[in-house]
């Protein structure tokens, strides 16, 4: 498997055509409906809150390596172990990724 790494620079200058502009600003007198939006109490927003929270919620789990594969993981860089935990929840829908390493 081979991995490609991108670095995207947010510091940099955006490119936006002058059509791009001119939309945009046509834009600023265009009335907003607000109609299909609906208002939610301070405790209906809490509850979403707390319902996203236990979503994303996580467990701290620990796991012995070889050396060689930790240094390969740390050599991706700062983020690795989002990218470990993001194939490890990937392979839950690859049974066949289970099978091969039996």
């Amino acid at each position: 498997m081979s991995m490609t790494k991108y670095v995207i620079n947010t510091n940099a200058p955006q490119q936006i055509s002058e059509e791009s502009i001119a939309r945009l600003n046509s834009l600023d007198d265009r009335p907003i409906d607000y109609s299909d939006i609906p208002e939610y109490t301070i405790e209906e927003m809490q509850e979403m809150r707390r319902m996203a929270l236990e979503i994303r919620k996580k467990q701290m789990f620990s796991l012995r390596l070889q050396t060689s594969t930790i240094n390969w993981w740390k050599s991706l860089g700062s983020g690795y172990t989002g990218i470990m935990a993001r194939l490890l929840d990937e392979a839950t829908k690859h049974p066949e990724w289970i099978k091969m390493c039996l």
